[in-house]
């Protein structure tokens, strides 16, 4: 009898973590629904997007987005909207799709009175691309006088390890007294003033006065090609 109300103890038990667990995943599913993409709806008179170019190649495909702040003092965490149309106007990306990473739907810092070439390598499109409309909205807070620096050095060409192709790799440093998170490092290569490639690389975290060596795997051809790169701090204060 004793064991008969002790397997009976145990399937109410087994029942009421099950209604737990499924209470659980119906808020969970709530809250997914309830979660919006970006929207930018007013843009930031402080930026300027200076230029925006698509490229693509059997990788996959990437947008670049020349930014400037027109602005005396830096900017941190601005929103960045991007469509991909193709030759009929007809978007084929949009950057609007709910969960995205951060640095997917925004720009990190921008020194005040200086430029910053963005970079998303993370595209998916529906169709062939043409060409890029960038926007850059209001919600970006003042940063510090001066921006924590990072350093770029030893930027180069080199065989992907994994065989097929060009990575683009480098060392960044942090210069600053703030130990940054989830930096991001955006690489362009060009050609007679033109972008051929692009791609970023992300370092989870990089103590203050630490190096640490990355690889970029670039979407297009970086094969003689002039190199430039940059890491927006993401941690400012």
């Amino acid at each position: 009898m004793v064991a008969g109300v002790l397997a009976a103890a145990v399937v109410v038990s087994g029942c009421e973590s099950t209604q737990d667990k499924s209470a659980r995943l119906e808020r969970a599913a709530q809250a997914v629904k309830a979660e919006k993409g970006l929207v930018v709806a007013k843009d930031a008179t402080e930026i300027t997007v200076e230029s925006s170019t698509v490229l693509q190649d059997p990788n996959g495909a990437a947008i670049v987005v020349e930014l400037k702040n027109t602005s005396a003092g830096a900017l941190v965490g601005l929103p960045i909207a991007t469509t991909v149309e193709d030759a009929a106007a007809k978007p084929v990306y949009t950057n609007d799709t709910p969960g995205l990473d951060a640095s997917l739907v925004s720009v990190p810092a921008i020194a005040g009175g200086e430029s910053l070439v963005w970079v998303n390598d993370q595209v998916t499109l529906a169709g062939e691309g043409k060409t890029v409309v960038a926007r850059v909205g209001v919600g970006g807070k003042p940063g510090p006088a001066t921006l924590p620096a990072m350093e770029i050095t030893g930027l180069k060409t080199a065989p992907d390890p994994g065989g097929g192709g060009l990575t683009v790799v480098g060392s960044v440093k942090n210069a600053s007294a703030l130990a940054q998170k989830r930096l991001v490092v955006f690489v362009v290569g060009r050609k007679d003033d033109k972008v051929v490639s692009a791609g970023r690389a992300i370092v989870e975290e990089l103590a203050p006065g630490k190096s640490v060596n990355f690889s970029a795997f670039p979407i297009g051809d970086p094969t003689g090609a002039e190199l430039s790169a940059s890491a927006p701090p993401t941690v400012t204060q």
